[in-house]
């Protein structure tokens, strides 16, 4: 691939902009036979305009980036920088391995943290702040959902590395704390949601130190890989229970 300038200088701020403002339409084209890949391309395209006319170059450029491709929109952006720096960097091959290889790790750490507990805890806290008279709450929940994926995609978008190094933070522990944390406080919230709907007094104090309690447990019991289900219903149950204490 021919690229305008010099060779290995990376991607520029204007074409991580870009690719980021690209990425949020990244399932507008999806289809059942090859998934993301039309979005995919689409994110690209800023880097293609360094092609200096070459139709066959752009060519390649095209089939490579229109090939399958399927991940969690929100991390999309870990896959397409690197690869578009790879394509910059003169080693297309490379851009091709790195989409091949992010593509389902990235999907399934984006489905657990986002479909899996950040969708849900974000309803359950906006059906909280409305119980409580929060007239607000439904733009809590589009606030709360929203802001988090943008930036994750931010964060992608900035990403560095030609050989997909830069997903790294994505796979390490902090992100796997992060969603146990976010499952325990959805477990929390499903037993304060039931005691709210049904009239208890669950900010008193002393409610909210068992309450607290059981946050910490719920933690523990993810962190042992206790089903999330399991751990969820125990809560519903729990907050019930509250409802029945006096002190």
């Amino acid at each position: 691939m021919s690229t305008r300038g010099a060779e290995g200088a990376g991607l520029t701020r204007g074409e991580r902009v870009a690719i980021f403002v690209r990425s949020l339409l990244l399932q507008s084209a999806w289809n059942t036979r090859d998934m993301q890949n039309v979005g995919f391309c689409f994110s690209m395209m800023p880097v293609a305009g360094r092609l200096e006319g070459d139709r066959t170059a752009l060519a390649g450029f095209l089939g490579r980036h229109l090939a399958f491709f399927n991940t969690n929109p929100a991390l999309s952006t870990f896959a397409i920088s690197q690869a578009a720096e790879a394509e910059v960097t003169g080693r297309p091959q490379d851009a091709l391995e790195i989409k091949r290889t992010l593509s389902g790790p990235l999907g399934m750490a984006g489905d657990a943290l986002l479909w899996g507990t950040l969708r849900p805890l974000a309803a359950m806290l906006a059906v909280a702040a409305f119980l409580m008279g929060v007239r607000w709450a439904p733009v809590l929940l589009v606030v709360f959902y929203a802001l988090p994926q943008l930036i994750l995609r931010a964060s992608g978008a900035a990403a560095r590395g030609a050989h997909g190094e830069g997903a790294r933070p994505v796979f390490g522990p902090g992100l796997r704390t992060l969603t146990t944390c976010a499952r325990a406080a959805l477990s929390f919230l499903a037993g304060a949601v039931v005691a709210l709907s049904l009239g208890s007094e669950a900010l008193a104090p002393q409610t909210l130190a068992i309450a607290g309690c059981y946050f910490a447990l719920a933690f523990l019991a993810l962190r042992a890989r206790v089903p999330a289900t399991l751990i969820g219903l125990a809560g519903v149950a729990g907050g019930v229970a509250l409802m029945y204490t006096r002190f």
